[in-house]
């Protein structure tokens, strides 16, 4: 993949003068033109509020606030949190680049610096981040697809009574038979029809917002909610849904980004069942546990099971058990970076005989 990332607006964060200017005559030499430069962490975040940064070339070793600090600082910071960092430093112990790694760094260069080194790095750090665009805008459009199904299915019966009432109307009309009283019903049903759209229009709007809004929220809650844009899915399909929520205590959840991971996961089950020729019983089981630190979310369906040797790369981009409907591979992967991203969370899959069971562990967080 021939990218020019040239283009791209460089960061060097170093107290030693002499330091910065050797890294920006390199990174001049590899073609890029666009460098800012500060001699604290204290000015890398003035830097930072002002101008859009793509790559942050950060020391270590800095007076008052070190690398390590101000790394995890700009992690903490959302506006500048998905910022690529390499940490520049002289000490490559094993401690120091755990304590970086941990802050979230991505990468980290040795000096004395090698050039070619540098920037072979920094092309792999923006060719990453570049195919991760590609996917996040490729399940964007997935997930589009699939809202616009589930609303599909939502106003199905509401449309048909509409039409029903209408035709209803007419008929009575012709009939002579259209008195006070059954225009007045029907015109009433109808009203609630429209409202019932109305409001599933505003849900569906809400889910797949583009705003990540942190709540804290009892997760049976926001489960019962997930359920609710999916069950007349599951009727057509035949698929009985049964739950066992256990009390638990609230947590910070990004309820929207976590419903449609919940859809998503909850579409595979479904897809899955219509893959299989015979199933006595169709059944999606969901429930909840939770410890004084985790919830625990299980849900298990008998749609025939994932191949052993696909299990442990599934939440891999383009990584798909779905060949015969030709899925490519990012419901899954998305599931998992999202929640280990905003919520702190993790996702697995186990699969035995004909079952499938997806287990998400989120911390509880009732501060």
């Amino acid at each position: 993949m021939q990218i020019n990332f040239q283009t791209k607006t460089i960061l060097i964060v170093d107290d030693m003068a002499t330091n910065r200017i050797l890294l920006s005559s390199l990174l001049e030499d590899a073609g890029y033109s666009s460098i800012y430069e500060a001699d604290s962490a204290h000015q890398a975040y003035s830097v930072l509020e002002t101008e859009k940064i793509d790559l942050i070339l950060l020391d270590v070793i800095m007076p008052v606030i070190d690398g390590v600090e101000a790394c995890k600082h700009i992690r903490e910071d959302e506006k500048n949190s998905h910022i690529p960092i390499i940490m520049v430093t002289a000490d490559n112990s094993d401690e120091t680049l755990s304590k970086s790694f941990e802050a979230g760094a991505n990468d980290y260069v040795i000096k004395p610096l090698n050039a070619t080194n540098l920037k072979v790095r920094m092309a792999n750090i923006f060719l990453n981040a570049h195919k991760d665009t590609i996917i996040q805008n490729q399940n964007r459009l997935l997930a589009v697809n699939e809202t616009v199904q589930m609303l599909a299915h939502q106003w199905r019966q509401p449309l048909s009574a509409i039409g029903t009432g209408i035709l209803k109307i007419g008929v009575q009309n012709e009939l002579g038979k259209l008195d006070t009283d059954n225009l007045s019903t029907t015109v009433n049903e109808l009203s609630q029809y429209v409202q019932k759209l109305s409001k599933t229009l505003d849900e569906f709007r809400k889910i797949t917002s583009n705003r990540a809004e942190s709540q804290h929220l009892n997760i049976n809650e926001t489960l019962q909610t997930s359920i609710t844009f999916i069950e007349d899915r599951f009727k057509e399909n035949q698929v009985e849904i049964s739950t066992d929520f256990q009390s638990q205590e609230k947590s910070l959840v990004f309820q929207n980004e976590f419903i449609n991971i919940l859809i998503n996961i909850y579409v595979n089950s479904l897809e899955a069942f219509n893959t299989q020729e015979k199933n006595e019983l169709k059944a999606v089981h969901i429930a909840t546990s939770s410890t004084q630190e985790i919830v625990t979310i299980s849900i298990k369906d008998n749609a025939g099971g994932i191949e052993e040797s696909l299990i442990k790369n599934i939440f891999e981009p383009y990584v798909s058990s779905k060949y015969q409907r030709n899925g490519v591979g990012l419901g899954l992967y998305n599931a998992f970076v999202t929640l280990k991203s905003l919520m702190n969370a993790s996702i697995s899959i186990e699969s035995i005989e004909n079952s499938t069971t997806v287990s998400i562990f989120i911390p509880v967080n009732s501060n």
